[in-house]
């Protein structure tokens, strides 16, 4: 299934809060991105920038990949720079051609050109919205359309962060005949704080911080958003020794307090503000469960 929503990029704003301004093109920037290898069957591409580089007088920073979980054995795939903010060229690795690869300085009802693997592309502008991000951040969201191989696509931005298709996929719809189960941004971090968190049933990696562990348990918790009081409904519970341990997208704890009720983690609020928060179970030193809930 193609997650084409940027599901965890909380709520639309309808006042007018201060925008962040963010650059894309800098180091400790971590993208996660989820790849169909065969139907229905996902791995992982890591991308992060790291390092300089000079091409034909122009400086650059690198652009590096790798599809270990371990975030290891990274190799070179492109060369990115942004000469003015939010103006973001590419020249991938063994390419003589540089390429736009994003502009979010463009206004509604313009045209984007753009190239996937030296196929231009056109998308045009429907909307741009302000969103909250995990972090509580405002950034500016960007709706696009067009036509291509795939027949008709959207394609969504967020000013800093790149193409719900992924940071280097953007356009593919129009350029490749994709199913729905193409390429697709999991999950983004920047200075190991989770800003995008797409699909809880992938995990969410990060150079430090927060790693959810894609071998626990992801248990309903209702009601979601929490607006008081909430339920974490664990499928198997019987030992007595539970500890519940509730972070921020900073990965900083900010509560413990909990009862237990059968196989149920009953927990309140207290005073935590509005905002998306991860959570662990854990039965003894093992951690039994793990999730993310939304307080309203």
């Amino acid at each position: 299934m193609k997650f084409k929503h940027l599901l965890l990029v909380s709520m639309v704003i309808s006042l007018s809060p201060t925008l962040q301004s963010q650059t894309l093109v800098k180091e400790n920037n971590l993208w996660s991105n989820l790849v169909e290898v065969s139907p229905n069957t996902f791995t992982f591409h890591y991308q992060k920038i790291h390092g300089d580089t000079t091409i034909d007088a122009k400086s650059y920073k690198k652009l590096l990949g790798t599809t270990s979980n371990q975030l290891n054995s990274w190799s070179y795939e492109a060369a990115l720079r942004e000469p003015q903010p939010g103006k973001i060229y590419s020249r991938k690795k063994g390419s003589t051609n540089e390429h736009l690869l994003y502009d979010f300085n463009i206004a509604v009802n313009d045209t984007f050109t753009g190239y996937y693997n030296n196929c231009e592309y056109k998308m045009k502008l429907n909307s741009v919205e302000n969103i909250y991000l995990m972090n509580g951040e405002v950034q500016k969201q960007y709706h696009f359309s067009g036509t291509g191989l795939s027949g008709f696509f959207t394609e969504n931005w967020i000013n800093g962060i790149g193409s719900d298709n992924g940071l280097t996929s953007a356009g593919i719809y129009s350029c490749t005949v994709v199913s729905d189960t193409a390429p697709t941004l999991n999950c983004f971090t920047e200075d190991a704080i989770v800003k995008v968190y797409n699909n809880a049933d992938y995990p969410c990696y990060s150079l430090v911080g927060i790693t959810e562990n894609p071998e626990s348990v992801s248990p309903q918790v209702i009601p979601n958003p929490v607006i008081d009081v909430a339920t974490i409904h664990l499928q198997e519970a019987k030992s007595k020794d539970l500890n519940l341990s509730v972070s921020n997208s900073h990965g900083q704890e900010v509560a413990q307090f909990f009862s237990k009720k059968g196989n149920q983690l009953v927990f309140n609020r207290k005073g935590l503000t509005a905002g998306i928060y991860f959570y662990k179970v854990y039965s003894g030193a093992d951690q039994i469960a793990n999730g993310k809930f939304v307080v309203q």
